[in-house]
């Protein structure tokens, strides 16, 4: 058995393609999200929006359930905290927000990369 072969037995890649492929979904949503934040900083009363992911897959794992995680999807919530006329955009949460999915995205499809490489190597041997 070659080392690819053995990698390959390794890893489960309908699992670990559909996680990097929720995670660049859930991305995608956070920086838009983000982005509309920033669009209304400055709308009097206006709640920002988050967009969870990350915990509800923790959570579903803490729980036992190592399924498919094609059942968790990104939710996007409307902060309300702070009185109803206040507007909760920090521009400060909002650059970090982004700069934390410009990282994460990096990292995501760094492994997608990583994992076709892999997957060429098995099918034509090089």
């Amino acid at each position: 058995m070659s080392i690819v072969q053995a990698e390959l037995t390794m890893i489960d890649f309908d699992r670990d393609t559909a996680l990097t492929k929720k995670m660049l979904d859930a991305l995608d949503m956070r920086v838009r999200a983000s982005m509309h934040n920033i669009a209304n900083q400055n709308t009097p009363g206006f709640k920002r929006y988050v967009v969870r992911f990350e915990e509800l897959l923790r959570e579903k794992l803490a729980d036992g359930d190592d399924g498919s995680v094609q059942d968790v999807e990104p939710l996007v919530e409307r902060d309300t905290t702070g009185d109803p006329g206040q507007n909760t955009v920090s521009m400060v949460d909002e650059t970090a927000t982004l700069d934390k999915a410009r990282l994460v995205f990096d990292v995501m499809t760094r492994r997608a990369g990583s994992l076709f490489k892999l997957m060429n190597s098995a099918v034509f041997g090089r």
